[in-house]
């Protein structure tokens, strides 16, 4: 496990460029699937089975042939990357997480989260990104809130624990220490669409130079997949072959159709025998996703985490 990303969330994807998949890679069950109706479809209320996986490590410089299957993907994520940056400015969401941690599958947990993404003038950090996560469910950690703001509290998470005692008391968490990961796959440091962007092409640059020929790499498109009854495309991306330096078996993001950003995401790694799917690594799905609704420095405040909830949690 130690050898898997832990975040790989390609965010903001425009629907009219996934044209950047050819034919050639696209998969012959594609035309199938659509005409039968057999594409993914997600729902929060009946849990989906559908993941993410993290890893900080520098970016490989390895060029990638143009005929490569991740090549078209790569290419449309440095694209997405920049107007992310340019348009992107903050987001609120529910979010709901199911992650493998020490070899077992965790409970759904469930996160109302507000970001606002960092902003640059030049060289100038204008605005940190600054992340607030309100935690829903499961029980023992209902009402555990979350405040980190980049470059304040020494670069740590301030932590009201929630549950069911000792739910007031605040502490000061490193965000990278081992009780922080822990609870969660992905450090919460790589929250922002656009740092997880770059994690994304990361990956997308390692796999690429494991597999340079492209022979264990499959990328498919598959329209009219759903996530809440919200009309998806998604984009899988299939190792069908354990080797070393690829991290995943098979990813898939699924992109909003009207939002144009990534509603879905999840990573398996190979099966244990061929007659089974491959076991669930981790897999986000984000509700009732709203961009650029102008969040304040209110929503930021340390007296947030003093607050209780409507439900007095």
């Amino acid at each position: 496990m130690s050898h898997l990303s832990r975040s790989v969330f390609a965010c903001g994807l425009f629907v009219l460029t996934l044209a950047f998949v050819s034919r050639q890679e696209l998969y012959a069950a594609e035309a199938a699937e659509q005409e039968h109706g057999n594409v993914p479809s997600v729902k929060t209320s009946n849990p989906p089975t559908y993941s993410t996986l993290y890893r900080p490590m520098p970016p490989s410089t390895h060029p990638i042939a143009d005929n490569h299957p991740l090549a078209g993907v790569m290419q449309y994520a440095r694209r997405e990357q920049l107007y992310l940056q340019q348009e992107l400015r903050d987001f609120t969401c529910q979010l709901v997480k199911r992650e493998r941690i020490g070899g077992i599958l965790q409970d759904y947990c469930y996160i109302d989260m507000s970001v606002r993404e960092e902003l640059r003038e030049d060289d100038a950090v204008v605005q940190p990104m600054s992340i607030f996560l309100n935690f829903v469910g499961p029980t023992r950690v209902a009402g555990r809130k979350v405040l980190f703001i980049d470059g304040q509290n020494d670069g740590r998470m301030l932590v009201r624990n929630g549950g069911k005692h000792f739910d007031y008391v605040i502490v000061r968490v490193d965000p990278l220490g081992e009780s922080a990961m822990k609870e969660s796959l992905v450090p919460i440091t790589q929250t922002g669409f656009n740092r997880m962007l770059g994690q994304f092409i990361n990956v997308l640059q390692r796999h690429a130079q494991a597999d340079p020929e492209g022979q264990n790499t499959q990328v498919q498109r598959i329209e009219g997949a759903k996530v809440n009854e919200r009309l998806c495309t998604a984009i899988r991306i299939v190792h069908p072959r354990k080797q070393a330096g690829l991290e995943f078996h098979v990813a898939n993001v699924l992109i909003d159709d009207e939002l144009r950003v990534p509603v879905h995401v999840d990573f398996s790694e190979w099966p244990h025998r061929a007659d089974q799917p491959g076991p669930l690594l981790a897999e986000y799905t984000y509700t009732d996703l709203k961009i650029n609704v102008h969040l304040t420095d209110s929503t930021f405040n340390r007296n947030q985490l003093l607050r209780r909830s409507k439900s007095g949690e």
